[in-house]
């Protein structure tokens, strides 16, 4: 009789790629992790006196200026022309003048952006506030 070898299978599991896929998560828990920062330790540690102090509130004179995407500016449903703009503002910074609000349309050429901060250069006028729309759905 002969006798037959019955071969045995190497019964070794693969496992490279397991690695690879462990290394990957690895790497993805990282990147999409956030990092405490220090400043969060340094708030946590601070506590804010408590005064009983009424503050009055200071009463600015701003001019608010709108303008539209022609390049037209108006000011108190009054349309002012780009030559009397300097004069105009220069009659109310006689008074104390805070400040000049603008309400610019999102299709205005720069170049007008950049005459009103031009004149409120020439004017000495320190603070411009550009007002924007954001969109609350993000």
């Amino acid at each position: 009789m002969h006798k037959y070898k019955i071969k045995k299978l190497a019964l070794e599991i693969n496992i490279a790629s397991m690695v690879d896929v462990v290394f990957l998560l690895l790497i993805f828990f990282l990147v999409a992790s956030t990092f405490k920062t220090n400043t969060d330790e340094i708030r946590a540690t601070i506590s804010l006196p408590q005064v009983d102090l009424k503050l009055e509130e200071v009463e600015k004179h701003t001019i608010i200026l709108y303008l539209d995407k022609t390049g037209k500016v108006n000011v108190q449903d009054q349309f002012i022309p780009w030559d009397r703009l300097e004069d105009y503002l220069r009659e109310e910074t006689k008074e104390k003048l805070d400040g000049i609000e603008v309400y610019a349309d999102k299709e205005v050429d720069f170049e007008y952006v950049a005459r009103i901060i031009a004149v409120a250069g020439k004017l000495n006028i320190e603070q411009i506030n550009f007002y924007l729309e954001y969109d609350k759905t993000d």
